[in-house]
């Protein structure tokens, strides 16, 4: 019985000790977890026309999403159906698609709600129901959950110059790749820095409209409604800023300043764009209609080409992206902007489903540029 007892208390310091090395030696040789591989898919469509054209440009970018993490498939399209590229991103949306960039004149889908427009939104929600119901023209006319729900299921970005008759269209091409590429490098910078420019109708909600801004800390807002005129504006965009939050009354060619039609201060045109030495990189318009890529030289497609510029949010028509915290939010968290948006969509409060704001004023939100890139 003694030598029962004096193993047993030999044995339980031993396996005591066992167990305290195994404890702290076992995890040395676990298996670590392993990273993702892929972010996800990303399609990037390319027109035909352009397509030999701009082939070290499009190779140099899909290097560049690729080294973002993506899985990426370049794609050379020629069809000019909008259901075909519909049903072409549905196809690719259970192989892991998160969303899709086109390069040149890639179809735009047309809905015919609370007036004609094309919507980009129409190609992000894939499990929605669109009834073209009557006429029977192509345009859908009504919008339900359908199968699903009806938020974006991917992200859309356009980058497409042809709507501009004042630029070398080929040219204005390679220098946008050129500076997209910079700016994944790093060499193509600008100080973390924002202007909030905020026209007569919404001034007296500056201190909202700020608040909601939390992308940046260092921010210029412009609100006061004798200071905010075209020439002041211009003057700003020639300001050593990164990103532009602009909310303005607006065609798809002018700003309007002021109060009234004619504009009580003044116009700012797609000319006026052009011929400004603007260095911001990113913009949000909320101006009605200023990103409608249908329209010859439309102000958004004047943004995007002109000088530094990379990414443009704004709406085919009337409306655009009101009270936005959710969008910058996302950002701020360093989310790409096609990602941003789609939360934006979202918003219970903000986004276009919520009490605030209205589905018909959110159909046309679009991005101009390069939906991959992060501020």
């Amino acid at each position: 019985m003694r030598k029962q007892l004096k193993a047993i208390l030999i044995i339980i310091p031993v396996l005591i000790a066992l167990g305290i090395t195994l404890t702290f030696v076992l995890p040395y040789f676990k298996q670590p977890d392993q990273p993702p591989t892929s972010k996800g898919l990303v399609y990037i469509y390319v027109h035909s026309s352009i397509y030999s054209g701009l082939t070290p440009e499009i190779q140099q970018y899909e290097t560049d999403v690729s080294n973002q993490g993506y899985d990426t498939k370049v794609i050379n399209w020629t069809s000019a159906i909008v259901a075909t590229l519909k049903q072409n991103l549905t196809n690719a949306y259970p192989l892991g698609l998160k969303g899709a960039v086109f390069i040149g004149n890639i179809p735009h889908a047309m809905v015919d709600m609370w007036g004609q427009y094309a919507s980009d939104f129409y190609y992000m929600d894939l499990d929605g129901q669109w009834d073209d119901i009557f006429p029977p023209d192509g345009m859908p006319e009504a919008h339900s959950n359908g199968t699903g729900d009806m938020y974006p299921e991917i992200w859309i970005g356009r980058i497409n110059p042809s709507s501009l008759n004042n630029v070398n269209i080929t040219q204005a091409y390679k220098d946008y790749f050129a500076r997209n590429h910079a700016y994944r490098m790093g060499t193509l910078t600008r100080p973390h820095k924002a202007l909030l420019y905020i026209d007569d109708s919404w001034s007296q909600w500056y201190d909202e409209y700020l608040s909601n801004f939390t992308a940046y800390s260092d921010v210029d807002c412009f609100w006061d409604n004798s200071t905010t005129t075209p020439a002041n504006y211009l003057n700003n965009l020639t300001q050593n800023y990164e990103f532009v939050q602009l909310l303005v009354h607006s065609t798809q060619q002018d700003h309007y300043f002021g109060i009234g039609n004619p504009p009580s201060e003044g116009y700012v045109n797609y000319t006026n764009i052009l011929n400004t030495n603007t260095t911001p990189l990113f913009y949000n318009l909320f101006a009605c209609s200023a990103c409608d890529f249908t329209t010859s030289n439309n102000l958004g497609t004047q943004y995007l080409f002109s000088n530094s510029s990379l990414a443009v949010i704004g709406s085919t028509r009337t409306g655009g992206m009101n009270m936005y915290q959710s969008f910058y939010d996302e950002l701020n968290n360093g989310k790409i902007f096609g990602e941003a948006l789609k939360t934006w969509f979202r918003d219970p409060n903000y986004g276009p489903y919520g009490p605030w704001w209205s589905h018909q004023y959110s159909m046309g939100m679009t991005i101009l540029g390069d939906p991959l890139l992060t501020i």
